[in-house]
Order: C-alpha cells, then sequence, then structure tokens
C-alpha cells in the first residue's frame, strides 16, 4: 500500500529528487523529471507527488459534512 504524500514546488521547477522520508520509508535517491505539460509527476518508490503551486488547489478549501441529529447530512 501505497501513503500518498502531497509535495508543493515552484512552477517551472523541471527536477525533483526524493530519498522517501519517515512516512513513507526511506529509498534510494533519485531525480525525476516533471512534465511540464500536467506540472507533476509521482516518484515510483514511495508514492510521494511533486505538484505545481499553479496547479495544486491549495487555496480551495475542503467541504465538510455538517450532520443533523435525526436528518440528512448537508455541506457546509
Amino acid at each position: 500500500m501505497r501513503i500518498t504524500n502531497k509535495v508543493i514546488i515552484d512552477d517551472g521547477q523541471t527536477t525533483v529528487s526524493c530519498s522517501g522520508d519517515s512516512k513513507s520509508g526511506t529509498h534510494p535517491q533519485i531525480f525525476l523529471n516533471i512534465n511540464p505539460k500536467d506540472g507533476k509527476i509521482e516518484c515510483y518508490y514511495c508514492g510521494k507527488t511533486f505538484c505545481w503551486k499553479s496547479i495544486a488547489n491549495i487555496k480551495k478549501p475542503i467541504k465538510k459534512l455538517k450532520y443533523k441529529k435525526g436528518g440528512k447530512n448537508v455541506l457546509r
């Protein structure tokens, strides 16, 4: 089972290195080339995803369910 970690990197960066971490475990250091068409790459050892700031959608809030007693769940 892979543990996915998202790492936000600067726009236009084309190469990243990965050697794992404490969550996903360590592995040999590798260098990955980011595809300029989609701006992201996934490490094939640990599943860590490197993603450009412009496509990471970090400003988009996560919608949480609000639970009503005896009713349906509704979005906040």
